[in-house]
């Protein structure tokens, strides 16, 4: 997903930037203070969502969302303004959003819940973070499971970032010893935890094996696997020792 920015003024552009990149994470983002220059690159490149300045010189937030909307007629545009008269001519664009300046992250979350047309990469409800301590949540808000070795269950499962994990497998790389027995504690607590929330398509399971669906979530270690490195910054599921061989490698 391309996300491009434009304002003539450098100080609302900043402003901006920071507030997507807060409420959406690392993505990509691209930002222009001059509208020919973003125009230039918009011929090369795909946007999915542009968020423009609409009083600009040279050329104006609204010409520019019309030209945008020529080259890909289902680009998402959130118009953001100092002025409010300008909302019935943004209106007439079929726009996204209407953003009053100055820009929160909030504002900018609100705006991408409403988007006209779906991007390719919305935001997920699932959300595991792999970077220090492993944690697991939901609609923003951090899971509880019955058992520690729930958590741990499905951490070992994005460690596999997709590949299937026998029930060996992952009683030994979570148990010090055989715990079969317990392991189905552990595997009903983390189902039941995750159909009470209604995502538990998150996680396939088969006869004696399990594994993790990499389209349900949204996983920093995951877009590190996809080319987004600038998230890694030397601690990995701090909390399990499975974990390590991975951090390893991350760190090399």
């Amino acid at each position: 997903m391309i996300i491009l920015l434009v304002d003539d003024e450098i100080p609302a552009l900043n402003e901006l930037e920071s507030a997507v990149t807060e409420a959406i994470g690392e993505e990509n983002i691209y930002s222009f203070s001059k509208a020919s220059e973003a125009m230039a690159f918009a011929e090369e490149k795909k946007i999915d969502i542009a968020f423009l300045d609409i009083n600009m010189r040279f050329m104006d937030g609204i010409t520019m969302a019309k030209k945008l909307v020529e080259f890909y007629p289902k680009c998402n545009i959130i118009f953001c303004t100092g002025y409010s008269e300008y909302a019935l001519d943004a209106l007439d664009t079929y726009c996204s959003g209407y953003l009053l300046k100055p820009i929160s992250t909030e504002k900018v979350k609100t705006a991408l819940e409403h988007l006209r047309y779906p991007t390719e990469r919305q935001k997920k409800r699932v959300e595991l973070r792999c970077f220090g301590n492993f944690d697991v949540l939901v609609d923003g808000v951090p899971v509880a499971f019955k058992y520690k070795k729930s958590r741990e269950l499905l951490a070992y499962l994005t460690d596999r970032a997709g590949a299937e994990a026998t029930t060996q497998e992952i009683i030994a790389a979570i148990f010090e010893e055989n715990k079969t027995s317990y392991f189905s504690n552990i595997r009903l607590d983390l189902i039941n935890t995750l159909t009470a929330l209604d995502c538990v398509d998150i996680v396939e399971t088969a006869y004696g094996r399990m594994r993790i669906n990499r389209d349900k979530v949204d996983c920093d270690y995951f877009d590190y696997l996809d080319g987004n490195t600038s998230l890694f910054h030397g601690e990995y599921m701090s909390q399990y020792s499975f974990a390590e061989t991975t951090c390893a490698l991350l760190n090399e």
